[in-house]
């Protein structure tokens, strides 16, 4: 994965697009299962390769990066399924969030060409600051009226879609249910569960039926914890053996169905304390530059600037945010590729900021709306940090009992 050297991302960590992040782990698959994809495959997991296996699973653990997994395992944690099976380091997309990595899962699509950026995303042409995930305003309100072209509005292109085999997508709680869910991606086959065990039972019984098939898996409470208590709470180690257990449990039960199961993560989370933590809203004189609220995650943050103040950004840069973060034009992200390769989304330009922040070690940022109570979360991503960006891919093979002639 590259780490840059030189220029204004010096010693950030941009994805290792072209052949080992999890756009091309999509193309794989998406090629695996008789569709088309304009990207190359995985270096470490061919297509041809995954195209052997009558079923493939790609089960999401949302949060657990690289660094968190090797934590875990030199505590000597892992011990029934991640510390047996050896895993690879690969990286997701940027931003590092789960609303920009989730959308490649469901599409196989770079960010740069679905445009879906961050938990919070600048649609200048409504006029807001969306939740997007959620569908709603950056403060809870309805996004769009019901009876929304929603799919037609967000016009997210799907490599997945095009596969000839039968596609699913199992999930936890309602979100096969959600407007977003439904607009964005195009499974043909949804299923839920509500717990650990529901997701053993879903996609044990997904693979068990016939016919050559795949699905994404995606499990979201892991990286929930981590930002509530930090990545290194002992909750959030019990629940890591409580993910180990049921991963073991999964493998036992797709024995004799020529699966093939890639376990990996959507991004890696950082910790910062309170004091660590700024608002945005509260830096002196931010608010006057910005022609907009800020959309982004904890971790880096777009800026709308306001052209006739931006002299007065710098002054502000300089004396209340140079110690906590980086900034970065937007078009020089751009320019670098940091979104992903493949044709731009039509609206990817108007949503990356005139300048973004990218938090320094063990930073973060929120922006808390007026009206609205401040919201401090110990566990965060969204940057370029070494942390956030590399994920594990570990790859199970589950063989029929019987090998084909």
């Amino acid at each position: 994965m590259p780490r840059v050297t030189e220029g204004p991302l010096a010693g950030m960590y941009l994805p290792d697009y072209g052949g080992g992040s999890t756009v091309e782990l999509l193309a794989s698959i998406v090629r695996s299962r008789g569709g088309h994809s304009p990207h190359p495959d995985l270096q470490q997991l061919p297509s041809a390769e995954l195209a052997r296996s009558r079923c493939v699973l790609y089960l999401v653990v949302d949060g657990l990066g690289l660094a968190q997994l090797e934590r875990h395992l030199a505590r000597g944690q892992g011990q029934r399924f991640f510390a047996r099976h050896p895993h690879h380091a690969i990286s997701t997309v940027f931003p590092a969030t789960t609303a920009a990595a989730v959308t490649t899962f469901d599409t196989g699509a770079s960010p740069c060409e679905h445009g879906i950026l961050s938990w919070y995303l600048h649609l200048p042409d409504h006029g807001v600051i969306a939740t997007v995930l959620r569908t709603t305003t950056r403060v809870g309100t309805p996004l769009f009226p019901e009876g929304f072209d929603l799919a037609g509005y967000y016009a997210v292109p799907s490599y997945v879609a095009s596969a000839a085999d039968h596609a699913g997508l199992l999930s936890w709680g309602d979100i096969i249910d959600t407007q977003f869910g439904k607009a964005g991606t195009r499974w043909q086959d949804r299923r839920r569960y509500d717990d650990l065990a529901g997701l053993v039972a879903c996609a044990s019984a997904f693979a068990a039926e016939p016919g050559r098939r795949f699905a994404y898996v995606y499990w979201p409470r892991y990286d929930g914890l981590c930002h509530e208590k930090g990545c290194r709470d002992p909750e959030v180690d019990r629940h890591f053996d409580d993910i180990d257990a049921a991963l073991a449990q999964l493998v036992e039960r797709l024995a004799g169905t020529d699966t093939t199961l890639c376990v990996l993560a959507d991004h890696g989370l950082v910790d910062a304390d309170r004091e660590h933590c700024i608002d945005l809203a509260t830096v002196p004189g931010l608010r006057d530059t910005l022609a907009t609220a800020p959309a982004g995650d904890q971790r880096q943050m777009s800026l709308f600037l306001r052209p006739r103040r931006l002299a007065a950004f710098d002054e502000v840069y300089a004396q209340h945010l140079a110690h906590a973060c980086i900034r970065v034009d937007g078009e020089a992200l751009l320019a670098a590729g940091a979104f992903g390769p493949g044709t731009p989304h039509p609206a990817l330009h108007q949503r990356v900021g005139d300048v973004v922040l990218l938090c320094r070690e063990g930073w973060q940022m929120v922006y808390t709306p007026p009206g609205t109570p401040p919201v401090f979360m110990p566990g965060s991503h969204g940057g370029m940090s070494e942390a956030e960006i590399r994920i594990p891919l570990v790859v199970v093979p589950c063989p029929s009992e019987t090998p084909p002639p």
